[in-house]
């Protein structure tokens, strides 16, 4: 319910406050003083939730107070609508969502539908496909743009971009090929992680790791046919054994191209019964035994890894010609697990395969795009088509133990294992030829480039450095036909890629004219995709069906901000990115190293960001994440439009976010929300009293020399939040602005003292006292800088109050923003008064205690029922400092009375006697004694303003019958003509 009557539609305020005040400041506020807040897009496949909430609305906070202090804001929002998680949406059919069925079904319902549409997509013609995902791409980007603005979100939306859009694409492709010709693009057959559920190769970013996955996990043996070490051969004697390993993951034993060893590790030859003598290490064999339910009896030890390697061994499921393989050193060989002797698999394991690759064996992944078995794999034992992680782990185990190789088995080995984080499926690592940047080359410029960052929080700076140098290079193929292509084309008999600035130049020219749908499409004939020079030389080529990384897409989105804001001289592109924390591995790193990696010079290069903040994750208020499954999910449209007697809206859920330190995680429920309402209704209804206060206002300021002293005190704390707010806003503290400042500064400062002390002489003194008009314009000032700090936060209340305020409040401004931050007056800043006031607080609050005890005990209802009488040593500091403030015994002014909110203050010099009751309180003033003396009001009440001040009953005291005396004769009390 609102606290006064709307007289403009909340449609109407927003597009003030927000679209009609972006293109304001695009048109009146200096370019050369350009503040570029670059959108980390979000991504186009659903409706929005409270991250989407909390990102945006931090967003807006930011710009609005940009704007607010003279800089003109550039924000153009944008969308991720490229990759896999779109294509499977659009791929299921309507009823089949994850979203619908796992209201239902949760978990389980996603898995099945998202793998179904993966399923069919792999038979579905790509034109078809990317015509689907296009579709929903720009129907879910219209649906969230618009729930974007009625947050009150401002920004440059009719030129907002998408990852999708052909100009974009065509930018994204110039990074590309300018990419490779600085030699950072390769191709090569290496170990990548794979989905099988989702048909293709997938970053580090796009994996969710599952702590309870359970595998089958084996313990295999490898017959030593041959030792490289003397020593070895002659401690051996002949003995025939075979080296143990372990592995999680049976179905890479056909792959199988050697066996790493740790050179320091201490080694032995253990005997159990049935399986005769295995190698192991020593700190392993009791393992080794338990595993296998017998005892490990060593019968040689302190055979040292080194003289281990070189060693050879042959595959216990090839044939018997078979090439025998070596034992391998490597540092990677630990003994807190396994045997001590790893099984290596160069085209299913990174380690496995820079091991191997150091030793010019290459990897071998005898698997096809959707995680089965091709017919590479064991010719003759009928594996061929198996998936790997399911039947085909199985056949491999059957093998195993045909072939007496299988020592042991843990049939649910419960560890960590990465999954889709689409399909929630499983993934495997699978060695295919893909396209890599290299991001080793550029490494060390990207992490100098953010010297300059600023990071909030700052620990931001750490992590994306520790992501970057963790890096060597990035897998930028996928096998999907939702993305950009990579212009890539393949010899027809030799199935060599055709990839350099020539030919991408010439693709880029046709996919100018003809869109990125034509690479796969017919309608541009193939050979016409191939450059004159190439054609000539009689070579067939055809299109490659890859697509980039989708965070190669969104991290070259910085290319946007080249084309409409150029380059700045001396600064970054953007002066800010502002994501969730997920992003110093996604968007931020994919931004930074593809700015770097197309740098004019490298010696110098820049990132895209001059400052980098990043907000936690949305969590319920027990501090757990949200789910439908557990019934504790909120969306934004809960806290818009709540459930109960909360105040709700657009503002409510703005003041949530701004209440969050959203540098760790938020949390958010009905008892937060409440809080946050009870914030919002007080901001309200001090805001309708100010302007109520203001509405016969004159628009004349009353000279700050002539102010009373409460006046000029509300002025200097006018002041001081003032500067806090705006140093708060400054460094991004908008928690603290809001909690500790604002609404502090309401409840303390204006509710509890000012505008509890002003409401006397507003509604009793004459309308053009000097005392009234001193409060009024004070009033005036106060109301400019509430606007001020909170016009950021909440623009739809405080476009609102605009639309009730008198013109001589407004100036006509369109709206607060229009006139800037407000800044107070430096003569306002009083330090002596602020600490004469901590003196007349501590008074203050003795007033309080004995009108307090007067309630408990004499049944006192109002202040005004009592007076004060406060009693120091004559000529002592404390008396002249009080007399300051009690002027009234001279001069018959009463500024004690108006602080303390009773009838009268009286300064004397000994303790009077009360004709009822009295409450006695002492301490020190300027360390002088100090009595305080509360009792009843002498006189009588005044029926006009309830002062104590009459001198007879029923009668108006001497102030009311002097403002009665002052007001203009009513028509009906006029002479007649």
């Amino acid at each position: 319910m609102p606290i006064w009557p709307n007289k403009n539609s909340s449609g109407e305020l927003l597009r003030k406050c927000s679209d009609e005040l972006y293109e304001w400041q695009r048109t009146n506020l200096p370019k050369e003083n350009l503040f570029v807040l670059h959108d980390g897009p979000p991504y186009a496949n659903g409706t929005l939730h409270l991250g989407h909430a909390l990102n945006k609305i931090l967003k807006d906070i930011v710009g609005r107070f940009q704007v607010l202090s003279g800089r003109r804001l550039s924000y153009i929002p944008g969308w991720d609508c490229h990759g896999l998680p779109i294509e499977l949406k659009a791929l299921q059919p309507r009823t089949e969502s994850p979203r619908e069925k796992g209201k239902a079904k949760g978990r389980a319902a996603y898995t099945a539908a998202a793998s179904a549409a993966a399923e069919k997509g792999k038979t579905m013609d790509a034109g078809e496909v990317r015509s689907l995902a296009r579709k929903l791409a720009e129907k879910t980007v219209a649906e969230q743009m618009a729930e974007f603005r009625s947050w009150g979100v401002m920004g440059d939306w009719g030129s907002h971009w998408k990852t999708m859009d052909k100009d974009y694409e065509i930018s994204q492709l110039r990074v590309f090929k300018e990419m490779l010709k600085r030699g950072l693009i390769y191709r090569r057959f290496k170990p990548v992680f794979w989905s099988p559920s989702s048909g293709t190769a997938l970053a580090e970013a796009e994996l969710e790791y599952n702590n309870q996955h359970r595998s089958k996990a084996a313990f295999v043996a490898f017959p030593i046919r041959a030792t490289a070490s003397p020593g070895l051969g002659r401690k051996l004697d002949g003995v025939t054994m075979r080296a143990a390993i372990w592995t999680t993951t049976p179905w890479t034993i056909p792959a199988n191209k050697a066996i790493a060893v740790n050179t320091e590790m201490e080694y032995c030859v253990v005997e159990i019964e049935g399986h005769g003598k295995l190698l192991v290490a020593s700190e392993r064999a009791g393992e080794l035994g338990k595993a296998m339910n017998e005892e490990a009896r060593v019968v040689i030890d302190r055979i040292m890894g080194q003289d281990l390697v070189g060693s050879q061994y042959s595959h216990p499921l090839l044939p018997e010609d078979a090439p025998l393989q070596p034992v391998l050193p490597a540092d990677f060989v630990k003994a807190d697990s396994g045997t001590g002797l790893v099984h290596c698999a160069p085209g299913h394991g990174m380690d496995d395969y820079l091991l191997c690759q150091a030793h010019g064996i290459q990897p071998f992944s005898p698997l096809d795009n959707n995680g089965r078995f091709t017919e590479d794999a064991l010719p003759g034992y009928g594996i061929k088509g198996l998936e790997v992680l399911s039947a085909g782990t199985e056949k491999i185990l059957q093998i195993l133990t045909e072939s007496n190789a299988l020592l042991a088995l843990q049939p649910a080995f419960m560890h960590k294992y990465p999954y889709d984080w689409r399909t929630k499926r499983p993934i495997i690592v699978r060695a295919t030829a893909q396209w890599f940047a290299d991001v080793g080359v550029i490494k060390n410029d990207s992490v100098d480039s953010l010297k300059n960052v600023e990071f909030v929080p700052p620990a931001g700076r750490s992590r994306l450095t520790s992501y970057v140098n963790s890096r060597s290079e990035w897998c930028i193929s996928r096998q999907r036909a939702w993305g950009a292509p990579i212009p890539a084309l393949y010899d027809v008999e030799t199935n060599e890629p055709l990839l350099t600035e020539e030919s991408v130049e010439h693709i880029i020219g046709i996919l100018q004219v003809e869109g990125t749908d034509a690479w796969w499409a017919d309608g541009v004939p193939e050979e016409a995709w191939v450059p004159e020079p190439i054609r000539v030389t009689g070579k067939r080529y055809v299109r490659g069906k890859e697509t980039m990384d989708v965070w190669f897409d969104s991290g070259t989105s910085w290319t946007t901000l080249r084309n409409h804001t150029g380059q700045r001289e001396g600064k970054p592109l953007a002066d800010l990115y502002l994501e969730g924390s997920d992003q110093h591995r996604g968007w931020f790193q994919s931004s930074l190293l593809t700015s770097v990696a197309t740098a004019a010079d490298l010696n110098v290069a820049k990132a895209p960001f001059g400052m980098v903040v990043t907000h936690g994750f949305c969590l319920d208020e027990k501090g757990k994440k949200m789910s439908k499954s557990i019934g504790n999910a909120m969306v934004p449209a809960d806290v818009i439009q709540p459930k109960g007697k909360d105040i709700g809206g657009i503002d409510a859920l703005r003041l949530w976010v701004a209440s969050c330190d959203y540098t760790k995680d938020v949390s958010i429920g009905s008892t937060i929300l409440r809080g946050v309402n009870k914030n919002l209704r007080k901001l309200r209804v001090t805001l309708r009293f100010l302007l109520g206060n203001l509405e016969d206002w004159d628009g004349k300021e009353v000279d700050y020399s002539d102010l009373a002293k409460t006046d000029r005190y509300a002025l200097a704390q006018l002041y001081q939040v003032n500067k806090a707010t705006a140093e708060l806003y400054r460094n991004l503290h908008f928690n603290r602005v809001v909690i500790q400042i604002i609404m502090t500064y309401t409840s303390t400062d204006l509710s509890a003292f000012y505008l509890d002390v002003a409401k006397d002489p507003l509604y009793s003194d004459p309308m053009d006292s000097q005392r009234r008009r001193g409060i009024q314009t004070v009033m005036y000032y106060i109301l400019q800088n509430y606007l001020s700090m909170l016009t950021p936060i909440v623009p739809l209340l405080t476009q609102e109050v605009w639309s009730h305020a008198t013109t001589l409040v407004t100036r006509g401004a369109a709206g607060p923003t229009q006139l800037g931050w407000y800044k107070p007056v430096e003569a306002w800043n009083d330090e002596n008064l602020i600490e004469e006031f901590k003196h007349i607080n501590v008074i203050h609050s003795l007033v309080r205690l004995g009108i307090e005890k007067a309630r408990v005990e004499q049944g006192v209802k109002v202040n005004l029922e009592a007076s004060a009488v406060l009693i120091t040593p004559e000529g002592s500091k404390a008396r002249g400092f009080l007399e300051k403030y009690g002027e009234y015994i001279i001069s018959g002014t009463d500024e004690l009375p108006h602080i303390f909110i009773v009838s009268e203050v009286l300064l004397e010099k000994e303790l009077p006697t009360s004709p009822t009751w009295q409450y006695v309180e002492r301490t020190k003033l300027l360390g002088d004694d100090c009595t305080v003396i509360v009792r009843r009001a002498l006189r009588n009440k005044c029926p006009r303003c309830w002062v104590y001040a009459a001198e007879n009953p029923d009668e108006i005291c001497d102030r009311c019958q002097n403002t009665v005396t002052s007001l203009p004769k009513k028509d009906y009390e006029s002479p007649p003509a």
